[in-house]
């Protein structure tokens, strides 16, 4: 693991689980592998780490890591969607870590850009390039561009850019489309379209927190994700703060439902 681990900014809440494929490997702390995995296999998660390159690993009992994303700290849903005879389906989405990059918000880009390299588009831009041509609202109100700037956090400033502007900027690249009242049991479908889904929820999918702004009501644990899979009742996201994971449909549900405000690329 390149340049050492850190601690995540988000720990988990439950450390029991299992890993989703065969030949998952394990490494010490400098990334050098140590074993490999079943699918299946039973583990507790003791914490979690980014490496030096913003890739997150959960650390394992005797100082053993291994990739988040190929743990699934729901195995009862999982066995559950095995049983019923189904099969993974994930767009595969590259993770793009916003605070690696040093941006404090910038989340709603982040995961459109995610989602626009799946696609195939913008595959020139890095994250970096791509908030340069991000609009800014000149009075910091979310529904008209991006609040402020990523890498700050001033007052009287709403580091966040709403549905309606985001799609307008997006469609220089591609087919985007707001789809916002879209009900999560639905995301599923547009998936198996090869459709990622930028969904707004909040940060570590924790309970909603609203406030009053100069533009308004808004929530202040905003966040947002490109939903890029599902299996059974679990979606699988590209989280520009959290990495790749596989997370419940309820979870997921308690904070995208609180506006479910939802942004298609086609």
């Amino acid at each position: 693991m390149a340049n050492g681990l850190a601690l995540a900014l988000h720990q988990p809440e439950q450390t029991s689980g299992c890993v989703t494929e065969d030949g998952t490997v394990t490494v010490d702390a400098s990334g050098k592998e140590v074993g490999q995995m079943s699918a299946l296999t039973a583990v507790t998660v003791t914490q979690e780490v980014t490496d030096g390159h913003g890739e997150h690993f959960y650390q394992l009992p005797g100082d053993r890591y291994v990739l988040k994303n190929a743990v699934t700290l729901d195995p009862n849903l999982w066995q559950a969607a095995l049983e019923k005879g189904q099969q993974p389906f994930s767009l595969k989405a590259e993770n793009i870590n916003q605070i690696w990059w040093g941006m404090q918000s910038g989340c709603e880009p982040a995961a459109l850009l995610e989602g626009l390299h799946v696609k195939g588009y913008a595959t020139e831009l890095d994250y970096l390039t791509f908030l340069k041509d991000m609009p800014r609202a000149a009075d910091f109100n979310p529904n008209y561009g991006f609040g402020g700037e990523p890498d700050q956090d001033m007052p009287g400033h709403f580091e966040a850019i709403y549905p309606k502007p985001l799609v307008a900027w997006a469609k220089k690249y591609a087919p985007v489309s707001d789809v916002s009242g879209l009900t999560a049991e639905k995301i599923p479908t547009l998936l198996q379209q090869k459709k990622p889904i930028v969904a707004y929820v909040t940060v570590n999918f924790e309970t909603p927190e609203w406030g009053e702004y100069s533009f308004g009501r808004a929530m202040g644990n905003n966040h947002a994700v490109l939903v890029d899979g599902y299996f059974g009742e679990l979606l699988h996201v590209s989280d520009p703060i959290d990495g790749r994971y596989w997370l419940s449909m309820d979870r997921f549900k308690k904070a995208y439902d609180a506006r479910q405000w939802a942004v298609e690329i086609g």
